[in-house]
Parts: structure tokens; C-alpha cells; sequence
């Protein structure tokens, strides 16, 4: 028992004796006196490019949008095809309106109707007047008969060229007793006087496309 307390005492002599390891010590925080103290920037790769500034000009705007109250889009109609009524027979389809025997008027009369003139349909009647020489006051009227119904509208023109076409469309209903044929009175100042001439256009379903070439007048009166 004595002899193992000086052997104790001896191993605790010698670990006293035995050196100490440092221990690492933080080195100071750097000083905002000293400007050679503080870090150094991180420098920039010498291959390094700047990236280009965007021009706002050249930045594409973003697409419109619709206002959250507006009204949805729509389709625009279709157009309207013309009806029948409505479209211009071509000149060389119409028919000649047969001139009285007497008349001084130098002008030709086409027509020509859009359906067979049936009693109490209506049908719609296309005129062309087309004067051989130039003139005033050119007026084409058709003149009222029992048992027609007829949309009246005189055509009239201050001033018509020789060759030229001059159109009118007016509604014609056929009642019963009414006549087999439409007489329409055309007026022109020339440089003679003013003349006239009464053209007769007939009725019947048969006649609708066809039509008499116009007569040579035997006799020329003025008034």
C-alpha cells in the first residue's frame, strides 16, 4: 500500500511536467483605421463581358389587351346579294318598246320585267330610255290606266347625251280589267322644239323577254 503512493506521485510529477500544445487563436478582426487591413475585392475575370443594356425602344411591347368591360368581337355580315328587283337587267336583254306611228322624239325605249305580270302580284317594271341626239328636259312617265297600280316616278333629266342610258324601276300591280299594255309618254327639248313620243308595252306573261324593233316614224310632229 506504501509502496504504490510514491508511484502515483511520481506519474503525476511527470505530466506535470510535459509541455502544452498552443490552441489556435483567431486572428484579430481587421481594423477600418488601417485601409491595408481591409480584404481586397474579388477580382473580375479578365474574360469577363458586360452584359449589353437592352435599348427600351428596341424591347418588342407586350400585345394589347382587351378592356375587362368591352364587348366581345363580332362578326362582320355578309353582304346582301341583290334580288332581283333590285338588279339591272344588261341593255342588250330588254326588250324595244313598240313607238306610236306618230311621234317626233329621237329616243329608243327598252324594258323588260323581273316576273310574268300576274293578277295582284306585283312585278317590277326596268325602263331605258336612250336618246339618239343630245337634248334638254328628257322626261319618261307612264301614264295612269284603270286596273293598274303603279309605283309612279317621272323620270327627268336636265340634260342627256346622244347614246346614253337613263334608266328607271318602278312597281307595277295588275288588277282585273285592267289593259294588256302600258303606254309611257317620252319628252326631250331639241334644238327644233320639244317632242314627244308614246311607246306601248304590252302585259302578257309571253311578252315578258321578247319585244318589236322600233318602227320608223312616218311623220314628225312638234308641239
Amino acid at each position: 500500500m506504501h509502496t504504490r503512493i510514491p508511484v502515483i506521485l511520481l506519474a503525476l510529477s511527470l505530466a506535470a511536467c510535459e509541455p502544452r500544445q498552443p490552441q489556435d487563436v483567431p486572428p484579430p478582426p481587421p481594423s477600418t483605421d488601417n485601409p491595408a487591413a481591409a480584404p481586397a475585392p474579388a477580382a473580375t475575370p479578365a474574360d469577363a463581358t458586360p452584359a449589353p443594356a437592352q435599348d427600351p425602344a428596341s424591347t418588342p411591347a407586350a400585345p394589347a389587351q382587351p378592356a375587362p368591360n368591352a364587348p366581345p368581337p363580332t362578326e362582320p355580315s355578309p353582304t346582301p346579294k341583290p334580288t332581283a328587283s333590285n338588279a339591272t337587267p344588261a341593255l342588250e336583254s330588254m326588250a324595244i318598246a313598240r313607238p306610236s306611228a306618230k311621234m317626233s322624239v329621237a329616243a329608243d325605249l327598252r324594258y323588260q320585267f323581273d316576273a310574268p305580270v300576274r293578277e295582284g302580284e306585283p312585278a317590277t317594271l326596268h325602263l331605258a330610255a336612250i336618246p339618239r341626239v343630245a337634248g334638254d328636259n328628257l322626261k319618261v312617265e307612264v301614264k295612269s290606266e284603270p286596273g293598274l297600280e303603279i309605283d309612279h316616278g317621272t323620270l327627268a333629266l336636265q340634260k342627256v347625251q346622244a347614246a346614253g342610258v337613263y334608266r328607271q324601276q318602278l312597281s307595277v300591280i295588275r288588277r282585273a280589267g285592267a289593259p294588256g299594255k302600258l303606254s309611257v309618254l317620252v319628252t326631250m327639248d331639241m334644238p327644233e322644239g320639244t317632242a314627244f313620243g308614246f311607246f306601248s308595252i304590252p302585259l302578257a306573261a309571253g311578252q315578258i323577254q321578247g319585244g318589236n324593233p322600233a318602227q320608223k316614224t312616218d311623220s314628225v310632229k312638234q308641239r
